[in-house]
């Protein structure tokens, strides 16, 4: 009875979705048209060569060669492997949801544990450092000075969290870093790697679009559904930048730009959406991870811890800017 009750619901619910498409024609375009711009001037060209450059960074042999020289750095501050420090710095220069997709890779070749993984993810959660400083800081909030703390916070953020979620015991350490080990486990690997230039470009490009063109509709789903409900429901300013920045966060960013409030606020509000990074760059983590055993739940709670944290320490380096 309660499965007939559920699939009563949800068609009703299809229903009623169809029919706002219909009502609201004119906005439900606007959103996907918008949603299609974020996607080629921010997605593609900041996300797009670093998933391709990173499939080739993995094949021949650069995780084995920052894992070795980054191992007593990784060990000593985040209990984790050094080739953990591949996907830390990969996602703090493309941004998410890269770090997902550079802890999978790493999964899926077993050097890293479904544990250190879910670690891993929880702290590789960089917004792209062109956003901030190009659209948040230029754009909206036309104050390099604020966007470069920003930035600072939303990074330095991340780091306290890898701390937090660190395991108490830290593992091991067999033996200390080397140049000469580095190089001779990066062209270990190349060597011994099956697949040739053809194949892993190959791979690379069809994995990069996968990915983008599942983040596009993913980004697109979210901005319609924000749309409907602003539609259906009277909002304020204030609450459709809350409930725009939940679930999408570029829209919460545009939408947070244009309030009446002082650019502290302003600033603070931006900050905590980037951080937390709406339940749109939140779907996109389940979808890369959803066939392994990474745990989503580890990084919800990390993404409100945070914009707690980056918002704190904003709120601590804002009288020493201005």
């Amino acid at each position: 009875m309660k499965r007939k009750v559920a699939s009563v619901f949800i068609l009703v619910l299809l229903i009623a979705i169809a029919y706002c498409f219909l009502a609201y024609a004119n906005e439900v375009m606007e959103s996907v048209l918008f949603s299609f711009s974020i996607w080629k001037d921010n997605l593609v060209p900041t996300l797009f060569p670093f998933f391709v450059l990173s499939e080739f960074f993995i094949q021949y042999g650069l995780v084995d060669f920052l894992g070795e020289l980054c191992k007593k750095f990784m060990n000593k501050i985040f209990h984790l492997p050094g080739e953990c420090a591949f996907v830390l710095a990969m996602s703090m220069v493309s941004g998410f949801p890269s770090g997902a997709k550079y802890s999978k890779a790493l999964l899926e070749n077993k050097t890293i544990t479904e544990q250190e993984a879910t670690r891993l993810i929880t702290f590789s959660h960089f917004s792209n450092p062109l956003f901030i400083m190009g659209t948040i800081a230029t754009l909206f909030l036309k104050n390099k000075t604020l966007g470069t703390a920003i930035l600072v916070c939303h990074f330095a953020a991340n780091f306290v969290l890898g701390i937090i979620f660190r395991p108490k015991k830290r593992p091991p350490l067999l033996q200390s870093s080397s140049l000469r080990t580095a190089l001779s486990k990066m062209h270990k690997k190349r060597m011994n790697n099956p697949l040739n230039f053809g194949q892993i470009l190959t791979r690379a490009l069809t994995n990069s679009f996968q990915t983008l063109f599942l983040m596009l509709g993913i980004v697109t789903f979210f901005l319609i559904i924000t749309t409907l409900l602003q539609q259906i429901i009277p909002l304020n300013d204030i609450e459709k930048t809350l409930l725009s920045g939940i679930l999408e966060m570029t829209q919460g960013v545009k939408y947070a730009s244009t309030l009446s409030i002082s650019l502290f606020f302003k600033s603070m509000l931006m900050l905590a959406f980037i951080s937390f990074g709406g339940l749109s760059i939140h779907m996109q983590i389940i979808s890369i991870i959803c066939d392994t055993k990474i745990e989503y739940r580890t990084f919800f709670f990390a993404r409100i811890l945070h914009a707690i944290i980056a918002c704190t320490l904003f709120l601590l380096c804002y009288p020493l800017l201005f």
